[in-house]
């Protein structure tokens, strides 16, 4: 390859909003292959690509800092969505929203262009993160010093924006980005997947690849109508996630300020002596009681965090999983369109293989964390509901209390008192009402969710099993010449 600069041109090279590309690497991020769009858009030739690391396609504008934060979670095994900003061969760059992840002893990365409102805060971020380490640089300090500064900046930067971190941020983009871009090409009239190509009438030893093809894709398709299914539910899950979180924060406090309030008529009718007796023995149930109900808040709430870490893995799963079949199943169309040959065929089924594995693990990661969703759940509604009966005792002994502190007319700031504690414990409860709707609705979605991931499941290994065929059939396929085959050309 020639390794002269490249000179960047502030100019974006073009590529339309249906398509979809990706590539593979080794442990050190150095292309293996990829399929035709990544070579267009990129403006190299497939062979000026493979064999080369994957930064020969890295723009200026990405801070190291950036590619460092997704190295390290691809090392530890973890995939990671991030918006990239790439230069093309004549300079020109190309946004993308990528999700890496771990394949074979590589790494398989799938790009598609940005539709939504990120891909300014990712300019905003990559600016102020360059800034951040050019400062760093500038001050004598080394690059891991230059890169740590980025990051710190990075993670500040997401807090202002309301993130608790990186990885609440990427899980957004991700599905928030999936979503645009669906929504555009609707207004585009475009589809998310190519059409579905007719089978060949050639029923010859040279067509039985596009015909293994061709069955691959509608087993596909079929998994991917069932895994859309589940990815627009996406956005119900989001919903009872934010509306649990609320709910079970406003329980908490209001648990506080009912013990408070316990502890006020306590210490009120101690100074009454033998005429507060009754108001005493009241106030140590109702203390008593609301300590009890603050331990099963803190339970709540423990338990919600536990259904939060669960949706989170769900949420970002499942986009993931569905991007990931989207891209096989538009590199099988890909394919479809050239004519396969033995030894180039066998190359392009690895990476068929490559991408459905992906595939195959995200959505295995998916179907867990929806099983433990609805043990969770399960778990989270039982303790609502008991919290629902705790808090409906202690409603008993208020008006006990004010039946008692009617009697004491003398002092009538118990009344008062009391009042304050009713509308407390009203709050209280229609706080747990909303709380227990948002887990009994989050319980019923995540029942009826496994079922269709088992669906999906099933299509998955059917997949699977038609992939080993389509080996079979390039086994059995007479050679052709690589320049007739894309097949027979490892493109990047």
């Amino acid at each position: 390859m020639n390794n002269s600069p490249v000179t960047v041109i502030n100019e974006a090279r073009p590529f339309a909003s249906d398509e979809i590309f990706f590539s593979t690497t080794d442990g050190r991020g150095i292309i293996r292959a990829g399929n035709e769009v990544f070579v267009r858009i990129s403006g190299y030739e497939s062979a000026e690509l493979m064999g080369q690391p994957h930064n020969v396609v890295r723009h200026p504008d990405m801070p190291r800092s950036a590619f460092r934060l997704i190295w390290s979670r691809l090392k530890a095994g973890q995939p990671v969505a991030a918006l990239v900003k790439n230069r093309a061969k004549d300079g020109r760059h190309y946004w993308v929203v990528a999700l890496f992840a771990p394949a074979d002893d590589g790494y398989l990365s799938i790009r598609f262009k940005p539709a939504g409102p990120y891909l300014a805060v990712g300019e905003q971020l990559y600016a102020g993160m360059l800034a951040a380490e050019d400062r760093a640089r500038t001050s004598a300090a080394d690059e891991t010093a230059a890169m740590n500064a980025g990051e710190a900046y990075l993670h500040q930067d997401l807090k202002a924006r309301g993130y608790d971190g990186y990885d609440s941020f990427m899980r957004v983009l991700l599905c928030e980005e999936l979503k645009s871009r669906d929504a555009l090409l609707a207004r585009e009239g475009k589809s998310v997947l190519p059409a579905a190509t007719a089978p060949a009438a050639d029923q010859s030893d040279a067509a039985a690849p596009a015909a293994r093809l061709q069955e691959l894709s509608a087993t596909g398709r079929r998994a991917y109508d069932r895994l859309n299914n589940l990815f627009r539910r996406i956005d119900d899950f989001v919903a009872l996630h934010h509306a649990l979180e609320k709910k079970s924060a406003f329980v908490h406090n209001l648990t506080g300020e009912l013990r408070l309030a316990a502890m006020n008529v306590a210490l009120a009718s101690s100074r009454l002596g033998s005429e507060g007796l009754g108001l005493g023995v009241i106030s140590h149930y109702m203390g008593r009681s609301s300590g009890d109900i603050a331990g099963e808040v803190t339970s709540l709430v423990s338990g919600i965090a536990e259904v939060s870490t669960r949706l989170r893995a769900v949420i970002f799963n499942l986009a993931a999983a569905r991007l990931q079949l989207e891209m096989g199943l538009r590199f099988f169309h890909e394919l479809l369109g050239h004519s396969p040959a033995r030894d180039g065929g066998q190359h392009r089924a690895g990476q068929i293989r490559t991408l459905h594995a992906a595939f195959r693990s995200t959505l295995g990661r998916a179907h867990q964390a929806l099983q433990e969703l609805g043990e969770n759940t399960h778990v989270l509604n039982a303790t609502s509901h008991n919290l629902g009966r705790q808090v409906l005792a202690l409603q008993i002994a208020q008006l006990g209390g004010r039946v008692e502190s009617a009697r004491l007319v003398q002092f009538d700031g118990f009344a008062a008192i009391f009042t304050t504690i009713r509308e407390q414990i009203d709050s209280t409860q229609q706080e747990l009402t909303g709380l227990s709707e948002a887990i009994s609705q989050l319980e019923t979605l995540a029942a009826d969710t496994p079922a269709i991931a088992a669906e999906i499941e099933e299509a998955s290994a059917q997949m699977e099993a038609g992939i080993t065929t389509l080996q079979s059939a390039l086994d059995l396929a007479p050679a052709e010449t690589a320049d007739s085959a894309l097949l027979a050309v490892p493109a990047a």
